[in-house]
């Protein structure tokens, strides 16, 4: 055990690769609507769109880079990010070792 927790399976990772990069599609999703709803000539709306814009790049990134880090097959350590895209699912079998995850 690490640090007294459990190491997280390919299933707990792949929820948290989908919720960091999906929370950081929602951000900037956030702050495309309020750029398009609030008046221009706000003076706090310069920086609640770089804040929501640095939080969204960062959730996408580091979903990206947790699942190349963590979304490995616990037998060979092959990647299962299919290509280098984030699955929406994982695969039944491991692609390189073809044993059952």
């Amino acid at each position: 055990m690490l640090g007294g927790r459990e190491p997280m399976d390919c299933r707990r990772t792949l929820k948290a690769v989908h919720g960091a990069f999906y929370g950081g599609l929602g951000a900037l999703a956030v702050n495309l609507m309020v750029l398009s709803v609030v008046p221009a000539d706000q003076t706090w709306l310069p920086v609640l769109t770089i804040v929501l814009c640095a939080l969204g790049i960062a959730g996408i990134i580091g979903g990206i880079v947790l699942g190349y880090v963590r979304l490995r097959c616990p037998r060979c350590d092959a990647s299962l990010m299919l290509g280098g895209r984030i699955p929406s699912h994982l695969p039944n079998f491991c692609p390189a070792c073809g044993e059952p995850l």
